[in-house]
């Protein structure tokens, strides 16, 4: 007889997610004990030095030619100079970009410099390299120009005497001491000026600051909700303290400062260890918190770890849960649909947490990708490491993370299958949560749906980043707004931004049969809407089609309910009752009752290279429009395969 495994929303949690995650680093280790802990001075680094010829002449040619072409690419790199100009123009235009791509160039010159050095080991490109090293050094901030703090009616240019860190900085910083580790030896040969150029720079711009204020809203030491900034940067300034801060009190006491950061970011994060900012940040938000408890426990020795808490292995486990098909991954919020995952990192995750699907992911795409064949990208340090790990990673038995369904009870987020271990028939996601959550988007209820791995009734995810994006008009951009996500519109009103917004009663079940997801969504609306309960629901007949229903009562009509949906696919909407939706090599049927709805579709064209790269061609919105008037009804629309 078969087993029928139900998961409901209120019982999940208590065998789950029960333990308590709050400062969970600094309630395990006092300052003392991590004093006592830290290895002295850069003897914690496993990272093959400069002068492990037989590492860096041992690598696999492919990738030995891949980044020493990389690095001849850029022996007559223009260093120039990011302006004061491209500074101002986020004020004047919004585009950040006129700044960001310059110093990105500069930093990725500079990477790419010292890792074909490495690599080649002859001094080739030691002068072009310490061109870039000075150029870096020069410049007066390495904060980009989106995150300057505002003076009002300015344009935006860094304060000198001021320094701030952002990502932007943390990330040069980080960079730069990874270039003094590797080449101070060589640097001095040249002339010591140079190494010490480097420290001077960092200790002014990154650990100074850091070591004196505690007023950047991502260390997390006030009440302001914490996102990926917070383990992304202190990653980074930990690195500089580490390689660079030769005072052992200031080490210890500041590495404790920075735990204590990082522990904000977790006090933030729900136990069931989803990222509300979606699977694109998790890289920068849980993958970079684990990389923080990784250095940690490698300038320790082991002795700092804490890899076995239930929370640590619920952040790392939802990236393999949230994977669709390659390139596709579930998107709420900013997430973008097609994403990919750092397999190094994935791997290395799962093998500090003892969790064979996230090794399996990370070798799936270490195969996948030929890591043994090809650098990875990413930062200096990153790649280093995927080059001492990949004979492991390659060895390792792959595994493509198909999970059949899972529920996130703090978050709302549902995910299923229609066959367990398979891409193939209907996979959907579900969402409730409220309209606060980081890089938000007014969503509340939506959902997304693909068939055999392929995108059908999607998320558009952002476009690019400008100024608007992150200001009080943000949700004067279509791509934020309810009414372009798969919602209604009820009595001609969208969802509202804020905490207050957010749906009630969400609950989650699955069996061998059925996964189905429900929540009132009647919360997410403001006032104006006039509606006193809108349950949506989602179900998932294994085998058979997936179903949207609504039921709902209004306090009073004033426009009628329009259902909408944004797809991927080709709409035909010319017979009544029945829309196909025709997509990558599969046709639906999408059916409704045409006594109670007509049905209409817009083409929406993305205009910005961001979406384009995951919806070539633009998208298709679908609206069904109520016909009564009535405060009290329901809908349903089911999908199947075209027969």
């Amino acid at each position: 007889m078969k087993k029928t495994l139900v998961l409901l929303a209120f019982l999940l949690p208590v065998f789950t997610y029960a333990q308590d995650h709050q400062k969970l680093l600094t309630r395990s280790y006092s300052e003392a004990q991590l004093s006592g802990m830290l290895v002295n001075n850069q003897d914690w680094v496993t990272l093959p030095p400069y002068s492990d010829r037989a590492f860096w002449d041992g690598l696999p040619a492919s990738i030995r030619s891949e980044l020493i072409k990389r690095g001849e690419d850029q022996l007559k790199f223009n260093w120039g100079v990011v302006k004061a100009t491209d500074y101002m123009e986020f004020t004047r235009t919004g585009d950040r970009n006129i700044m960001q791509n310059p110093n990105s160039d500069r930093k990725g010159a500079l990477q790419a410099l010292a890792l074909a050095e490495l690599v080649e080991g002859k001094g080739r490109f030691t002068d072009q390299l310490i061109n870039g090293i000075w150029a870096v050094c020069e410049q007066s901030s390495w904060v980009l120009s989106a995150h300057l703090p505002v003076t009002r009616g300015k344009d935006l240019v860094p304060d000198v005497t001021n320094p701030v860190i952002d990502l932007g900085s943390a990330d040069a910083g980080a960079l730069l001491a990874w270039v003094h580790h590797f080449f101070r030896a060589k640097l001095d040969e040249v002339n010591p000026l140079i190494a010490a150029r480097i420290r001077y720079e960092v200790r002014n711009k990154i650990l100074a600051p850091y070591y004196k204020r505690n007023d950047f809203w991502w260390q997390g030491f006030n009440d302001r909700p914490q996102n990926n900034w917070n383990p992304w940067i202190n990653y980074n300034v930990m690195q500089c303290i580490l390689l660079l801060e030769e005072d052992p009190a200031a080490r210890s006491k500041n590495i404790y400062k920075a735990m204590q950061s990082i522990d904000r970011f977790t006090d933030w994060y729900h136990p069931d260890g989803a990222c509300d900012e979606g699977p694109s940040y998790w890289s920068h938000a849980g993958g970079k918190y684990f990389e923080c408890l990784e250095l940690l426990h490698r300038a320790t020795r082991g002795k700092l770890n804490v890899f076995s808490h239930p929370l640590i292995k619920n952040i790392g486990q939802y990236i393999a849960n949230v994977y669709i098909n390659d390139p596709y991954f579930v998107n709420f919020a900013d997430a973008s649909a097609k994403g990919g995952i750092n397999e190094g990192m994935v791997y290395r995750y799962g093998k500090a947490i003892g969790d064979p699907v996230m090794m399996g992911f990370g070798a799936f795409y270490a195969q996948k990708e030929k890591m043994d064949e090809h650098p990875s990208s990413g930062t200096i340090e990153a790649v280093i490491t995927d080059l001492t790990t990949m004979k492991e990673i390659m060895a390792s038995p792959a595994r493509e993370p198909l999970t059949d369904h899972a529920w996130y009870p703090d978050n709302q987020v549902a995910i299923a299958r229609e066959y367990p271990g398979s891409k193939q028939g209907f996979y959907f996601a579900g969402k409730g949560g409220h309209n606060a959550e980081s890089h938000n988007h007014n969503d509340v209820g939506t959902f997304i749906l693909y068939y055999n791995g392929l995108p059908c009734l999607v998320d558009a995810g952002v476009g690019t980043y400008v100024r608007q994006t992150f200001s009080p008009d943000r949700y004067k951009i279509w791509t934020m707004q309810s009414a372009y996500h798969n919602l209604p519109l009820i009595n001609g009103v969208q969802q509202k931004n804020g905490r207050e917004f957010k749906a009630a009663s969400a609950a989650f079940s699955a069996t061998a049969k059925q996964v189905s997801f429900t929540a009132d969504i009647a919360t997410a609306y403001p006032a104006e809407a006039k509606v006193r309960s809108w349950k949506r629901g989602y179900a998932l007949q294994r085998g058979k089609s997936f179903t949207i229903t609504d039921a709902f009562v209004l306090d009073s009509f004033v426009a009628a309910p329009e259902l909408h949906f944004l797809t991927a696919c080709k709409v035909d909407a010319s017979v009544p009752g029945v829309i196909k939706l025709t997509g990558q090599n599969f046709t639906l049927n999408m059916s409704y009752n045409t006594r109670q709805l007509e049905a209409s579709s817009e083409h929406i064209d993305n205009k910005d290279p961001r979406l384009e790269r995951s919806w070539p061609g633009g998208l298709e919105r679908i609206i069904l429009k109520g016909k009564t008037q009535g405060v009290k009804g329901d809908y349903k629309i089911e999908i199947r395969k075209s027969s």
